[in-house]
């Protein structure tokens, strides 16, 4: 084929390029000269190339390049329109960059094309006009960048994921500068330090280290460490929010170095606060129940040494004529003893370990009972105000328990208003879900009461917070207080299964809330209280176990001096075997319930079996839900709770061997 091409006017142009788009005129005239040079450089040129028709767009001439590439034949492109390889939709824009090419423009930009196979490709084409073999033409070269459109959408398609990621994270994502300056924070990090955007924290912040960090030595810790690994994990820290509240984080971070120098930080944050608070709330739960179970023992072991000073005080008093100066001796060092007993009372509430009486209670109306009391207890310079929830559910608990708590709030509430102030007492209903367990440990969901004594008090600072509940903690000056006021409260609320929070500022005053769990049934009411005027005296045979020996002695001499028979052993298995040697009857069984080896309600079987009309009376010091445990609770079982006097030990031996003066002897102790 010729290549009949029309000379334009200029001095020749070098060729051009195999890559680069050529120059129609620069080929017109470069044809003239050399008309086999121009066909092999369009024919031999890597790039598709060809020729069309400006007026009917049909194909003139195709390289080798074109017809390798798209896959039709030379004689197939000579048959075809450039319109055949494009979409139809690109259809338009190009008869109207034809038209264009017409008047002289040259052409540039990206185009679909279709191969013969019927995939698309996308190309980039660069195009001039030129008169070939007498017509009006336009010279096309094709670049093939299908796999670089691949490229970029896939690259494109990755940062979209990469910004959706850290824009959408659930932690805060950062970088920052060596010198404490945020470059780039995502929408959470500026959430979790109190900014409205990502724009608000970058505008407001510029100093990391004086405006974010509770500790600036923090940061200088958090750098140090970076500079030095070139990656942190974990760090935690106290940072500022906008609002000036402090939160916990946990941060890791990498150095990106640069021609060796670190040139900025990246990382991200977690918000902890809520895990360093159930962190807090179980440190504080593991200490007191420490303490609690040294104080349940240390006051256990202790009532055994009280039990025995009362006692032989008493016995004292009962030997000593009224008028010999040594019954005043006696009397105060029973006073002593009594005085101690209040203390170790103390202690087994706050561990847990009180032999407790739990009813169904009516907190409104026991709070109106003790209204009168309570004004009298606080004083004039304080206000009481009580609100009420009108359908108050029932509680299981104490009722004793439940006076001694609202006692020992208000003398609390009392001592922190010195110059006066108000207190209110409240009460309502509850219902404890999931989310709210979560959030304060050892909260178990339900439905619950909710006693709120609150005051107008001085308040406490955290520190002072913390330490509260603990047995013998005051700040009161010595000799002013004993420390067992409120870890009194927190023992009983424990035992009758409730939980207790407090909340205080500095200025502030405080407000304790007792959560008690809802109960079904009939209150019930406590019984009268009657004092016996006369020690009881008997002849029965009584079996007195026992395993700390003076004790067993001291209750030993009692019921002598009282004229009972007793038979003493210092554990099970010693019982039995005098049980059994011992020809005549024995009436009562007197026992401790926890003793080394066999418990007392097994004893207590064993010995029903070898006498079935034996009486049965236990003595214990420990809590209820302990004592439970060997099945001692039962409202027909009778139980002497240490430390015991002499009067009640045996007003409570007459009730156990003559059941028909329970009534008379009831509350003696």
């Amino acid at each position: 084929m010729q290549l009949l091409m029309a000379r334009k006017n200029g001095p020749p142009k070098p060729p051009i390029l195999a890559r680069e788009p050529p120059n129609a005129h620069a080929v017109e005239e470069r044809l003239a000269q050399n008309e086999d040079g121009f066909r092999l450089l369009f024919m031999n040129n890597p790039q598709p190339m060809w020729v069309f028709d400006a007026e009917s767009t049909r194909f003139l001439e195709v390289n080798s390049a074109a017809v390798e590439h798209y896959g039709y034949s030379r004689q197939e492109f000579l048959t075809m329109r450039i319109t055949e390889i494009r979409p139809q939709e690109d259809v338009p824009r190009l008869l109207e960059d034809a038209a264009k090419a017409r008047s002289g423009l040259r052409d540039a930009g990206t185009w679909k094309h279709r191969l013969k196979d019927g995939r698309f490709i996308d190309v980039e084409i660069a195009s001039d006009r030129l008169t070939f073999a007498g017509q009006n033409a336009v010279l096309v070269v094709a670049r093939d960048i299908t796999e670089q459109k691949q490229a970029e959408k896939a690259l494109q398609e990755t940062e979209r994921k990469y910004r959706s990621m850290v824009e959408d994270a659930v932690i805060g994502i950062f970088q920052s500068t060596p010198q404490g300056r945020f470059l780039t924070v995502n929408p959470t990090m500026a959430t979790m330090l109190g900014y409205e955007s990502p724009q608000d924290l970058l505008a407001c912040v510029n100093d990391i280290r004086g405006q974010v960090y509770v500790d600036p030595k923090r940061r200088e810790e958090f750098s140090r460490a970076l500079e030095q690994q070139g990656i942190v994990r974990n760090f935690e820290c106290q940072v500022y929010r906008k609002d000036g509240r402090k939160i916990w984080i946990s941060a890791s971070a990498r150095s990106v170095f640069e021609d060796g120098a670190v040139v900025r930080y990246e990382g991200m944050n977690e918000d902890i606060t809520q895990r360093k608070l159930l962190e807090e709330q179980l440190t504080q739960s593991q200490k007191m129940e420490a303490v609690g179970l040294l104080a349940g023992g240390v006051a256990h072991d202790f009532n055994n040494a009280l039990s025995v000073i009362t006692g032989y005080s008493g016995l004292l008093q009962m030997r000593l004529p009224a008028d010999d100066p040594l019954v005043r001796y006696a009397e105060e060092i029973a006073k002593a003893a009594y005085r101690a007993a209040g203390l170790t009372r103390q202690l087994l509430a706050f561990s847990r370990k009180q032999v407790i009486q739990p009813v169904i209670l009516d907190l409104n109306s026991l709070i109106v009972e003790m209204e009168k009391m309570l004004r009298r207890l606080i004083g004039e310079n304080i206000e009481i105000f009580i609100t009420r929830d009108v359908g108050l559910a029932r509680v299981k608990a104490d009722a004793s328990q439940m006076e001694q708590i609202l006692m020992n709030l208000a003398v609390n509430a009392r001592d922190a208003m010195l110059q006066g102030g108000k207190v209110t007492i409240r009460t309502e209903n509850a219902d404890l879900d999931e989310t709210y367990s979560l959030q304060h440990l050892h909260f178990k969901p339900g439905r619950y009461v909710i006693l709120s004594f609150s005051d107008t008090g001085c308040g406490m600072d955290k520190e002072t917070l913390a330490r509260i509940f603990e047995p013998f903690f005051t700040t009161k000056e010595p000799g002013k207080g004993t420390g067992l006021g409120l870890s009194t409260v927190y023992g009983i609320v424990k035992q009758n299964g409730g939980y207790i929070s407090a909340y205080s500022e500095p200025g502030q005053g405080t407000t304790f809330k007792i959560y008690l769990p809802q109960a079904e049934g009939t209150v019930q009411s406590t019984p009268a209280v009657r004092t016996a005027e006369i020690l009881p005296r008997g002849s029965e045979t009584i079996l007195l176990v026992e395993d700390e020996e003076a004790l067993r002695t001291l209750a030993r001499n009692c019921l002598e001096n009282q004229g009972y028979c007793v038979l003493e052993a210092a554990d099970g298995n010693a019982a039995i075997a005098t049980a059994e040697k011992h020809s005549g009857p024995i009436q009562l069984l007197l026992t401790d319930v926890i003793m080394p080896g066999m418990n007392g309600r097994d004893l207590a079987d064993r010995l029903t079996e070898l006498r079935p009309t034996i009486k049965v009376l236990y003595l214990s010091g420990y809590a209820s839900d302990l004592i439970a445990q060997y099945g001692v609770l039962d409202p027909q079982i009778l139980l002497l709770e240490k430390p015991f006097t002499l009067r009640a030990l045996l007003i409570k031996v007459q009730e156990a061997l003559r059941p028909s003066a329970k009534a008379k002897a009831a509350g003696a102790s």
